[in-house]
């Protein structure tokens, strides 16, 4: 205890140089917490945006894209893009069975995607630009009965609520999914039954969807839509790539096989905006990283160098009265300790009221680009109406969690201190081990 006493009044000798020694020190251990904290949290959201991207490949005709981007230019109506005539091009069925044996292809989404024009059901509305309610088109999905990944207009993926999927005995049946709040509008639920293009189609299951444009939607097996519908192929195949890694070399490989004609995309391109913010953040908390922990490292050091040269006499005078190596050095350790410590609370201190102005300096804003967006969505096919769907909700949440004072960053300030005190601790040991009693107080007389 009495050394404990002794050494705290050796480090209140010059309280000037305590304070600041202690202000930086706590402060570069606060910013090493809060950039290792920041750096973990943007990890973390880079594995989660590459779990978003997943391993989809969307092939198309380029001809098709080359319109649908040309018809959403033309004129607008009370908040509404009316497009005119187009020519949309089907892939047939052959080019599905080329992308399905395409090697390093595991799955395969073809989709279908026509008006219902019945007009026997009720749909929901959003008020336009304008003021004026829009009644928002149901859209009728055709997907195959034995897809393993289920994705309606702007990559929406919808939750089964109730109810079951299609089975591959449904393949040409007359049944349906539908979802729920479409359903609820309606007065329909799993058995009811409704009229498409004079058949009638039983409901076998409810889904919920994150926006307005895909809840008025309704999902037919694949086949049955196209009998009912009169078409011969499909609007877009989706093939997934059995993991993310290997997304970019299973679409050369399409591209090769499938040629000029067709627009064969991955979710990883329209995502590259993410990727590049995510990075760029990374790169500039490593930084801070870098430059907090240099700091903490070098104010440590001189302190301890000024707390021992200064004392060169009093270390002489205690070996020359007979103070052994370990006496002499128990007391500089305990004042290296005392200053981490007292570094270390402030760090702690600072950090649970400052973390959060912190980490929004940090924070990423998802960048505005076609793959932050799920796009106009086109209503209607061939001549249809265009809306604006909204952004994609999970970019627009895509933020570093702030860094607070917590068990993981209360363990980084603690051990970073006594890691410094250790590495500091050296200073002294070699200053004791080398200073002669007779020459120092030689040159003090």
């Amino acid at each position: 205890m009495k050394l404990l006493i002794r050494s705290i009044r050796n480090v209140l000798r010059s309280p000037l140089r305590l304070v600041l020694v202690v202000a930086l020190l706590g402060t570069s251990l606060m910013f090493v917490a809060a950039m290792t904290s920041l750096s973990t949290s943007a990890q973390q959201e880079l594995a989660t945006v590459h779990k978003q991207v997943g391993t989809a490949i969307t092939i198309n005709y380029a001809s098709n894209d080359s319109v649908n981007s040309t018809s959403r230019n033309e004129g607008s109506q009370g908040g509404v893009t009316i497009a005119g005539p187009t020519n949309i091009t089907l892939i047939p069925n052959s080019t599905v069975q080329k992308v399905k044996s395409t090697r390093g292809v595991v799955s395969t989404q073809e989709s279908l995607t026509r008006p219902y024009t019945d007009g026997k059901l009720k749909t929901g509305s959003i008020t336009g630009p304008n003021g004026k309610q829009i009644s928002i088109p149901v859209l009728v999905n055709g997907i195959s009965s034995d897809a393993s990944h289920f994705t309606l207009q702007g990559g929406v993926t919808p939750t089964l609520v109730s109810g079951r999927s299609f089975h591959d005995n449904d393949a040409n049946a007359y049944v349906a999914m539908m979802s729920q709040s479409l359903a609820k509008s309606n007065h329909l639920k799993v058995g009811s039954t409704f009229t498409l293009k004079g058949k009638t189609f039983t409901i076998i299951g409810l889904y919920t969807t994150s926006d307005q444009f895909s809840g008025s939607s309704i999902v037919v097996p694949l086949a049955t839509m196209q009998k009912i519908f009169g078409v011969k192929g499909v609007d877009s195949i989706t093939a997934y790539a059995a993991n993310y890694e290997q997304v970019e070399t299973v679409a050369t490989r399409l591209r090769n096989a499938l040629g000029k004609q067709y627009d064969v995309v991955t979710q990883d391109a329209q995502y590259n905006n993410v990727f590049s913010a995510l990075g760029a953040t990374q790169n500039t908390i490593q930084l801070a990283l870098i430059i907090s922990v240099s700091i903490a490292v070098i104010v440590i050091i001189f302190a301890v160098l000024m707390l021992v040269r200064e004392r060169t006499v009093e270390i002489g005078i205690l070996k020359a009265i007979g103070a052994s190596h370990l006496q002499v050095l128990r007391q500089f350790w305990t004042e290296i300790v005392t200053l981490s410590a007292s570094a270390a609370a402030l760090a702690a201190l600072l950090l649970a009221t400052l973390g959060s102005t912190i980490s929004q300096r940090f924070d990423i804003s998802p960048p505005s680009s076609p793959g932050a967006s799920s796009g106009p969505v086109t209503i209607g096919g061939p001549g249809g109406q265009i809306f604006q769907a909204p952004s994609n909700p999970n970019l627009s949440n895509i933020h570093l969690a702030a860094a607070t004072l917590n068990a993981q960053t209360l363990l980084i300030i603690l051990g970073l201190g006594i890691g410094l005190a250790l590495l500091t601790s050296v200073i002294p040991t070699w200053f004791v081990s080398h200073i002669k009693p007779a020459e120092v107080l030689r040159k003090a007389n």
